[in-house]
């Protein structure tokens, strides 16, 4: 048994420089500290795009059709005050400077975020469009939240440089998987009720079809990782820790030398190393899915007439955007075309996923590429917990009185 009772952080390490790396490094959840001030809070590092956010849902009050160019920059000026009237007014409560950047993002400033871009609205008496901007203030946080929780940008460009270099052994999966895929994809493609399902979809509807291919190709792919994360999770010893520790802000902590006790992570650290596996594959996945899309286009464009589509859609009018003549044949890109096209090519993403993650000899090679780099974010996850006395610890021997 192991306890885990917090000891004094040992003041001679830098914590910080570990916690920014975890940032960094997509895993911001292994971070246990929250500091005023730092750039680890989640808001606090989400500022940019609260702004953003801010200022985009307070121009909304805008009205470019019906008020004059005056009127319209007023109102843009009365927007843009009121974000800076806030900003000195935090400041000045917190005895910071007037135009600092805020070092605490809190409930008030979130209070704020919500309710003050549909101020300047009101004022105007829009009041649908007031409580509009309030909803999609609410669905802004969270998203925003997720992002900067989960470090999405960090991981995003982690991602890409992985991906980058697993293009190459790619190939040979890619060889195997792709003949059966356009085969079955190129037969749905030619068939007149697919045409008539994904051709006609549109707005959320179609969004949420397209989704549910996503979800499912990601939740398969998740479900995967449990295993991966229990093959990279365990050390030998507290000598295995320290082999994966040069090259790291940790690479200096004083690790222990007795028994190594098993430090669990909890459930947001294992689905954080998830998105970084997911992340590992998700350029591979995507360069695979816009290929067959856009094959599906190509060969579209040549093999299905306006008429053709019109048939197997049952729409009284097909929306032509570019058509031409080739060798006394008219060829259309029409807009079913489209929606059929990226319909099979979500599907085909979603297969393609399935396909990569069951593979045994990418699987392998994956792991050989990627574990490397996830045992050393885990390595300095247990450094840095040793150094916040967090870490669990054999338990003392109990004294019979």
């Amino acid at each position: 048994m192991g306890t885990e009772a917090e000891q004094p952080v040992d003041a001679s390490v830098d914590l910080r420089a570990v916690e920014h790396w975890f940032v960094q490094r997509g895993v911001p959840h292994f971070v246990e500290t929250k500091t005023d001030g730092s750039m680890l809070d989640t808001w606090t590092r989400a500022l940019p795009l609260l702004v953003v956010g801010y200022l985009l849902r307070g121009f909304n009050a805008l009205n470019l059709s019906d008020w004059s160019l005056v009127r319209n920059l007023g109102v843009g000026v009365a927007v843009l005050a009121m974000l800076v009237a806030a900003w000195v007014l935090s400041n000045r409560l917190r005895g910071v400077t007037s135009f600092a950047r805020p070092t605490d993002i809190d409930a008030p400033e979130l209070a704020l975020f919500l309710i003050g871009p549909a101020i300047p609205i009101l004022v105007f008496e829009q009041v649908g469009d007031a409580i509009e901007s309030v909803i999609l203030g609410v669905v802004l946080l969270a998203v925003i939240y997720v992002w900067a929780s989960y470090g999405l940008g960090p991981l995003a460009r982690w991602g890409f440089r992985r991906g980058r270099s697993q293009l190459t052994g790619l190939g040979s999966l890619v060889a195997r998987a792709l003949p059966l895929l356009l085969l079955f994809n190129t037969f749905l493609f030619i068939n007149a009720e697919v045409w008539e399902i994904a051709g006609t979809l549109h707005g959320i509807a179609y969004v949420v079809v397209l989704g549910t291919f996503v979800f499912l190709g990601v939740a398969f792919a998740l479900s995967r990782v449990p295993g991966l994360i229990r093959s990279m999770r365990s050390f030998e010893s507290w000598d295995d820790i320290r082999s994966h520790l040069p090259g790291t802000p940790a690479q200096g902590f004083e690790l222990p030398t007795g028994s190594l006790i098993e430090d669990r992570l909890t459930l947001r650290q294992r689905f954080n190393i998830g998105l970084v596996v997911l992340f590992g594959q998700a350029l591979q996945i995507t360069l695979v899915t816009v290929a067959l899309t856009g094959f599906f286009v190509f060969f579209g464009f040549f093999a299905i007439t306006a008429a053709t589509a019109e048939s197997w859609t049952r729409l009284d009018d097909v929306h032509v955007l570019l058509s031409t003549q080739l060798g006394g044949r008219s060829l259309v890109l029409s807009e079913p075309l489209l929606r059929v096209s990226a319909f099979l090519g979500a599907f085909s993403g979603m297969y393609f996923t399935v396909v990569l993650t069951t593979d045994s000899t990418y699987r392998s090679e994956f792991a050989d590429d990627v574990g490397p780099e996830i045992r050393e974010a885990l390595a300095v996850r247990s450094a840095y917990r040793v150094a916040r006395g967090t870490h669990p610890r054999p338990a003392e021997p109990s004294t019979n009185r």
